[in-house]
């Protein structure tokens, strides 16, 4: 089934996509709450540390520090205080009206105390030869997909710094003599790979089927250097989007019976949006991984996104602009030619840029998901524990805020912006009202 004419009206040039650090577990330690005891290292808060925050706070790791040692730990103990305290890491958006989802990286309270106690009591390293006195279960994280398919930018690219943001298509053929991919196939887990993170502002990866291949190729032959520009999609009414990445994006992997079906003889577009706003000459190579299933999974998933672009109107000085985006859960099914009276959806992926403050999806009156505190730099796809029904005569809403004062502007050149009338667009500093919505059928089999 390949995406719907709603889906190419509605779709927008960003992305979801997920974040670092473990799932969040209860601590084994009944005296978690118990600051009268000393707390050390060694036997405290170096579980806690491993458990939550050693998965990108390390060597190579997207972080700007590792926490993997103590002399590390102890030199950054009164900055792990601050954003352990202010809920600011280990860095989970979604509040607890959200719905359960997989991978969650919530840190309770009783593990937060330890961490607390342990830097209020002079971050003390005990000795290494003890015990620890913290447990947790085994830590769940979507495993890095298997190199089936590997998606790279052929060269360099170098941003055009004339541009504040500058939308490049990349083609990649997956076949011999540009005959595209070599059968039906169904991806199952991806991972995407900025080459240059620090302007590399989103990345979606789109499939070209067969008949629109000469609509794109044309584009690139018609543009100097790799790829070409592009805006809002990869150039052609066809493209459908198979993965993607934005700030605190990590691996997407899907449940073992789903999969992105990819049809025989297409190829890829990789579409990268650089945001050049204090841009100071990075190139680029960014690359995608790509697991495909070894046998067609008995469900398909495409990604919807939910939006209304033209109503979304930010006015300069509001400190609390919204936008409200209700959707019929009947005209879904009917537009999108479901099988079946309901909606099956498995994750959603919320995204604003930065006037952005929170944001939510809702069936009816009960959340999706909820995030009351905004943060650019941590998006994400969110996977439901248990795939969320919606049925016919049911409601979905979108509602997004934004804080469009003098005091809420983004900041470029070392000068912060002054507020201007905002509203939908590519750019960074406009704005976008998202939310992709994962949706589950079954497949189509002959």
């Amino acid at each position: 089934m390949r995406a719907p004419s709603l889906v190419r009206l509605l779709f927008p040039a960003a992305l979801l996509v997920a974040a670092c650090s473990s799932d969040s577990a209860e601590s084994a330690d009944p005296a978690g709450m118990q600051p009268a005891i000393p707390r050390d290292y060694h036997q405290d808060a170096k579980a806690v540390l491993d458990h939550y925050c050693t998965n990108c706070h390390q060597a190579g790791g997207i972080a700007p520090f590792a926490l993997t040692d103590y002399e590390s730990v102890k030199n950054h103990a009164p900055a792990i205080q601050a954003a352990v305290a202010s809920g600011k890491m280990p860095p989970w958006l979604p509040s607890d009206d959200s719905m359960s989802f997989r991978y969650e990286r919530k840190m309770p309270a009783q593990d937060k105390q330890i961490l607390l106690d342990w830097v209020k009591g002079g971050a003390n390293e005990g000795d290494a030869k003890t015990a620890s006195r913290v447990t947790f279960p085994p830590v769940e994280l979507p495993a890095a997909p298997r190199p089936d398919l590997t998606l790279k930018m052929a060269e360099p690219y170098q941003p055009n710094q004339q541009l504040g943001d500058d939308y490049r298509c990349f083609i990649i053929d997956p076949g011999t003599s540009g005959s595209g991919l070599a059968a039906d196939s169904y991806m199952q887990a991806a991972t995407v790979k900025p080459g240059a993170p620090q302007v590399v502002h989103h990345v979606i990866v789109f499939e070209i089927p067969a008949k629109n291949v000469a609509d794109v190729r044309k584009k690139d032959d018609a543009e100097a250097g790799p790829g070409y520009t592009c805006f809002g999609g990869a150039g052609t009414n066809g493209a459908q989007m198979i993965t993607g990445w934005a700030p605190g994006g990590t691996v997407t992997r899907l449940q073992p019976d789903e999969g992105v079906l990819i049809h025989k003889g297409s190829i890829f577009v990789m579409q990268v949006h650089y945001n050049l706003l204090n841009f100071s000459g990075q190139s680029d190579v960014t690359s995608a991984t790509i697991e495909l299933a070894t046998t067609p999974p008995a469900n398909q998933v495409f990604l919807l996104p939910l939006a209304n672009p033209s109503a979304l109107k930010i006015p300069a000085g509001d400190s609390d602009a919204s936008q409200v985006v209700p959707a019929p859960v009947s005209y879904l099914q009917q537009a999108l030619k479901l099988p079946g009276p309901d909606v099956t959806i498995v994750s959603v992926a919320p995204h604003m840029h930065v006037l952005g403050t929170r944001i939510s999806v809702s069936l009816d009156n009960v959340p999706m998901i909820d995030i009351p505190a905004w943060d650019f730099h941590w998006q994400q796809s969110y996977f439901f524990q248990k795939p969320v029904i919606a049925h016919a005569n049911q409601m979905l809403f979108l509602e997004c805020h934004y804080d469009n004062s003098a005091s809420h502007q983004p900041v470029v050149g070392g000068k912060p912006q002054m507020p201007r009338d905002v509203s939908w667009g590519e750019g960074t500093l406009d704005e976008m009202c998202l939310s992709f919505l994962g949706i589950r059928f079954p497949r189509a089999t002959p």
